[in-house]
């Protein structure tokens, strides 16, 4: 991550430019803040990030002071509606208010304040998880040619990884004198990453090793054991955190799933305890409150997470991305949902000019009445905005998720490439021969096309085997958004410049060596997507599921309760009336419109959904956005359907009960 782009200095420089009256220098320069330790200015000096402490308090005090102002107007508008409503407003409602108020504002400027300390875990973990593609790149250059500096280069030229920024300043170190050679410049960057990884740090020695031996075959052996000590090292880092994973899915199943959903079905029963619910304390705790300590716990989850094959990313010229129109696909997404949303809307704020509109509808309008009794107006909000969401994200990344399955099935077709092309060219082949021959071979795969390019530049152009793949007018290559196919044809073409029987030997090697790096990360993955699938499967289905016939039960019990009210003998049971009479009064229609409660607890499923897909791609890919964005965007829609027809299914099913009563 680039920290001159990184949003952090943008907000730090937002804060300078309008907000640097909330920290006067004066009082800068008097005393240091309690909150900056030892400890806090080293995350703050190695996180790179470039800011002063006095930078950081700052752009807390600004968010502390946006986030009050923000919530004071929430203050306001929920006031206004209460005074509007000329209903009186209850003091659970106040204190809700009132410790939102005082409360987020702090929160959030400690996040603000933290985020230095959370940015370099963050940056030491991936990097740890960054380990085989350097390793990867190191060992495959050697193979080809034993030379220890120049296999360091090649890793820290052709990595885009956070831990080749380490490497590069290592480079640029011993260049400057600081380090005396390869030798003393790769073992202090081993021992400065053996205190976080101590499977590094034995692969970079053994590596550092290999050239000091004069048998080939035992040189061979030693980058191989490298290589393998590095990729162990990994899988057992992600099969530690796939173990370490079960108790915070329990804790995510629980408190964001079962307990939440539970309570809405025990609500109408909050008379008992004397409890007046009402809308709006029910949209602060499920809407605002418990989503956010999903947020924060998810987050703190998936900061632990070990990066390990990190995707290619896709350049904007690339030729499926040139029709790609964000404001015209934005503009269709926000007409289509608010054309869907308006009728929930109008029912939310007008209930009665939709009545009116569809009775003059006629014979339609009995039926649209029949159908607000089971599905109210309001999930067409929920609808207008699960569609808006979905056709956005789905034109957007659908091409650049099109783009990386076609990547990643060239990646996994490229070794067997690789072992056929070794082979010929080991038979005496030329190169253009050995292309053409291996894209006969794969004829009909992806991976095919590249070779075919590459042997037409060869024969029809008569140029070089690097110009043939990597000139950037006509390369094979131009389209082709592959790290590890990129590196290993550059290590090819290294072979080709030693001679063409070492090149052949050594790209076989290659061939074997990408399949164990292929294996090691379909071992990662099957670790993780056990825990993944099961959590995609709550979020898009059973939790829309359980949502709608919890919203039927609701509506059921406060039937049930109205009913018993109006029917009991005022001359029976004086105890009885006054329990069922307090629990009716705390969960009335009046109180808590379904149409409103439909569309908060509506709120809290999308909300959900984002959450639980958001941790499940985390972990299955990490940081991943168009991955995470294409997913959303097909399992929004299915989970908003699922609530509909589970609400629509249970109020069926239970009205059977209600009319019986």
């Amino acid at each position: 991550m680039n920290a001159k782009t990184h949003w952090f200095l943008k907000a730090i420089s937002f804060s300078q430019t309008y907000f640097s009256f909330l920290h006067e220098k004066e009082n800068k320069q008097k005393k240091s803040h309690p909150f900056f330790t030892d400890e806090y200015m080293n995350s703050l000096r190695f996180s790179g990030l470039n800011v002063t402490k006095d930078d950081v308090l700052l752009l807390a005090y600004t968010v502390a002071m946006f986030s009050f102002l923000l919530l004071i107007c929430f203050d306001i508008l929920v006031l206004g509606i209460y005074y509007f409503s000329s209903v009186p407003i209850d003091i659970t409602t106040i204190i809700l208010l009132l410790f939102s108020t005082i409360i987020l504002p702090f929160v959030f400027m400690n996040l603000a304040a933290t985020y230095p300390k959370v940015y370099l875990q963050y940056k030491k973990i991936h990097s740890l998880g960054d380990i085989p593609e350097i390793l990867s790149y190191m060992v495959m250059y050697l193979k080809m040619v034993p030379n220890l500096e120049n296999s360091v280069k090649f890793a820290a030229i052709e990595s885009k990884s956070t831990l080749a920024d380490d490497l590069r300043k290592m480079l640029w170190d011993m260049e400057i004198r600081v380090y005396h050679g390869i030798h003393d410049g790769l073992t202090y960057f081993a021992d400065q990453w053996g205190q976080w990884s101590d499977h590094f740090k034995r692969s970079l020695h053994l590596i550092r090793s290999s050239i000091d031996e004069s048998d080939e075959s035992q040189r061979m052996i030693t980058l191989n054991k490298a290589l393998d000590v590095g990729l162990e090292g990994t899988r057992d880092v992600m099969h530690e955190y796939a173990e370490r994973l079960h108790q915070p899915t329990l804790v995510i199943y629980s408190i964001g799933i079962m307990i939440p959903l539970a309570i809405i079905a025990m609500l109408p029963t909050a008379g008992l305890i004397g409890l007046q619910i009402t809308i709006f304390q029910v949209f602060i705790f499920y809407d605002i409150i418990l989503p956010l300590v999903l947020f924060f716990y998810i987050r703190r989850i998936l900061l632990l997470r070990p990066a390990t094959f990190t995707p290619s990313k896709i350049p904007t010229n690339h030729p499926d991305l040139l029709n790609i129109n964000r404001k015209k696909y934005a503009m269709i997404a926000i007409f289509l949902g608010g054309l869907i949303s308006v009728p929930g809307i109008i029912s939310i704020l007008s209930p009665a000019i939709l009545s009116s509109l569809l009775r003059k509808t006629g014979f339609i309008s009995v039926h649209i009445i029949q159908l607000q009794q089971i599905i109210p107006p309001s999930m067409l909000i929920l609808w207008g905005f699960s569609i808006a969401v979905s056709y956005y994200l789905f034109t957007t990344y659908h091409p650049i998720k099109k783009i990386r399955d076609a990547t990643k099935q060239m990646e996994n077709e490229f070794s067997d490439s690789l072992y056929i092309m070794g082979k010929r060219i080991s038979e005496d082949k030329s190169p253009e021969e050995s292309f053409n021959y291996t894209a006969t071979m794969m004829k009909g795969s992806p991976i095919s096309e590249i070779f075919s390019h590459t042997a037409y530049n060869l024969s029809a152009m008569r140029t070089t085997v690097y110009q043939a793949m990597f000139n950037k007018e006509y390369g094979s290559l131009n389209h082709i958004y592959s790290d590890r196919i990129h590196s290993i044809l550059r290590l090819f073409v290294e072979g080709i410049k030693k001679s063409q029987r070492s090149a052949s030997i050594s790209i076989i090697k290659l061939a074997d060596h990408l399949k164990d790096l292929q294996l090691v990360e379909k071992k990662i993955r099957e670790s993780l997507s056990q825990l993944t699938s099961t959590l995609q499967a709550t979020a898009t289905m059973f939790a829309p599921m359980i949502a709608g016939v919890t919203l039927a039960i609701t509506k059921l019990i406060s039937t049930i309760i109205e009913t018993m009210v109006t029917t009991i003998d005022t001359s029976s049971l004086y105890t009885q009336t006054t329990i069922v009479t307090g629990i009716a009064n705390a969960f009335s229609i009046e109180n808590i419109n379904p149409n409103y409660f439909v569309l908060v607890i509506g709120i809290y499923v999308v909300e959900l959904v984002v959450l639980l897909i958001r941790f499940t791609n985390g972990i299955d890919k990490g940081d991943d956005t168009a991955e995470f964005y294409h997913t959303l965007s097909k399992a929004l829609p299915l989970s908003i359907l699922i609530l509909t027809v589970s609400l629509g299914i249970s109020q069926i099913f239970l009205s059977n009960i209600t009319m019986n009563i």
